[in-house]
């Protein structure tokens, strides 16, 4: 039970940073540890052997000017002050006989018949080796030298005072060790909570948005690092979810609403139909009805569709060269009788050399659609105004009304599904006609956008913009 309760804690972020901090600071304490201690060995060992290679020197040559009595009356003297009392120091004759002999008390523990062997073996002239003590790993460090009386001076010193040094030195390690790891541990317990409280913050957060909040917000502190810039993407991210939740709640309002009505006067057709008793004449005007009206449903569900195939993409553009001024002619054709019953002065602007790479049946649904709601919210007796304008790399296509205008809020709304205005309320409109027109151009990869007003505190321009290269 102990371990099934341990192993998620285990497991999670700040239990690892902890872990990692430690584990770093420990690894690290220990290689620079190493490090020194590699140095001071070598320094120690140096220090030594420069002993023992001064002493060489300085006896080698006391003994070669002032001959081996005069040296052992100094050495008595020398060893009054025990101040070399801890180096051994042997000379021999020419036959290999001691002459002088001083040991230290206590003496270091090596085999002598090794020491021997080995005085044989290094006949130069100056000579430097070293023999293992019988006990521990310590070792007897010998320096000689050939004297130019025939006679061999032989120093030797052990190396267990070193050896002590550094044991101390690994104890004083292993000691400071125990609170270096507890820093580290606290430390890294630290670092973890102070780092990890942002990512706490979003989890909280996602806990109450998860349960229904989308009102909240996770709070935003002082800092300027990337955790706090993660906080701030979280909140925008935020923002613009709760805002597509509330216009898709408004948009199945809307929804409900324009459905609503076809499908209310198709049924009532279809019962009235069904329920009297009428002539040939009267069913057909009921079955005209009912197509009229499942055909506005389906006009409705089919530009839907349409436009959620240009804002994905998934559909090919049949893509090819075609002048907008022809497009515009042709689609004011059919909307000619509606402007002249309103009264509506149009005037048309065509530049000649107005061709673009597009699909030219979209396009032209497009422009319906521009030129309709130009119809539409124009009041009798106004002016509408059509216009290309030819660029190097683009084609501009503006319409512009005389209408009551959008409000300066409204621009970035009336882009959107099923999105309408309070002044078109009255008129009858799906809500669809501008998201088609954004969804279409920028699926040719061109630009859409809105002037409003334009003059006098009325009229509003439309404004697309197509590539002449596909």
């Amino acid at each position: 039970m102990f371990l099934k309760g341990l192993k998620p804690t285990l497991f999670r972020i700040s239990t690892k940073l902890t872990l990692a901090y430690s584990l770093v600071l420990i690894l690290s304490s220990t290689l620079i540890f190493s490090f020194l201690y590699f140095q001071i060995t070598h320094s120690l060992q140096n220090q030594e052997r420069a002993i023992l290679v001064s002493k060489t020197d300085e006896f080698a040559n006391r003994i070669e000017v002032n001959g081996l009595e005069d040296f052992k009356q100094y050495f008595e003297v020398l060893r009054t002050f025990d101040r070399d009392a801890s180096l051994m120091i042997e000379i021999y004759d020419e036959n290999g006989d001691v002459v002088f002999s001083h040991w230290p008390n206590p003496a270091p523990e090596f085999d002598k018949n090794l020491l021997t062997r080995e005085l044989r073996n290094h006949r130069e002239n100056a000579f430097e080796f070293s023999i293992p003590e019988r006990q521990g790993a310590e070792a007897v460090l010998v320096q000689g030298r050939n004297l130019k009386n025939g006679e061999r001076l032989m120093l030797a010193k052990s190396t267990e005072g070193m050896a002590r040094q550094l044991r101390n030195l690994q104890r004083l390690f292993w000691w400071t060790l125990v609170p270096v790891a507890m820093i580290g541990f606290l430390g890294g317990l630290f670092l973890s909570n102070s780092t990890l409280s942002p990512v706490r913050d979003l989890i909280n957060s996602m806990k109450k948005i998860e349960r229904g909040s989308l009102s909240t917000r996770v709070p935003i502190g002082g800092s300027d690092d990337e955790l706090e810039e993660l906080k701030l993407l979280f909140n925008k991210a935020l923002d613009k979810i709760e805002n597509l939740v509330n216009g898709l709640k408004e948009a199945f309002d809307h929804l409900a609403h324009d459905i609503r009505t076809p499908v209310t006067r198709l049924r009532g057709r279809a019962e009235i139909a069904l329920t009297s008793e009428g002539d040939l004449e009267s069913y057909r005007e009921a079955l005209q009805s009912c197509f009229e009206n499942s055909d506005k449903i389906l006009n409705f569900l089919q530009v839907l569709t349409d436009i959620t195939e240009a804002e994905n993409r998934s559909k090919k553009l049949k893509i090819e060269k075609k002048f907008i001024s022809d497009l515009v002619r042709e689609i004011m054709d059919l909307y000619e009788m509606a402007f002249e019953e309103k009264n509506i002065k149009v005037t048309q602007k065509l530049d000649s050399h107005d061709w673009a790479m597009i699909d030219p049946r979209l396009i032209s649904r497009v422009i319906a659609n521009l030129l309709d709601n130009a119809h539409k919210y124009t009041p009798p007796g106004g002016e509408v105004i059509i216009e290309t304008i030819n660029q190097t790399e683009s084609v501009i296509l503006k319409v512009v009304d005389s209408g009551p205008g959008i409000a300066a809020e409204e621009h970035g709304l009336i882009w959107q599904k099923l999105y309408r205005s309070d002044k078109s309320r009255s008129e009858y409109g799906m809500g669809l006609g501008l998201t088609f027109v954004k969804a279409v151009v920028e699926a040719h990869d061109g630009k859409v956008s809105i002037k409003s007003p334009v003059k006098d505190g009325r009229g509003t321009e439309m404004e697309i913009t197509l590539q002449k290269m596909a």
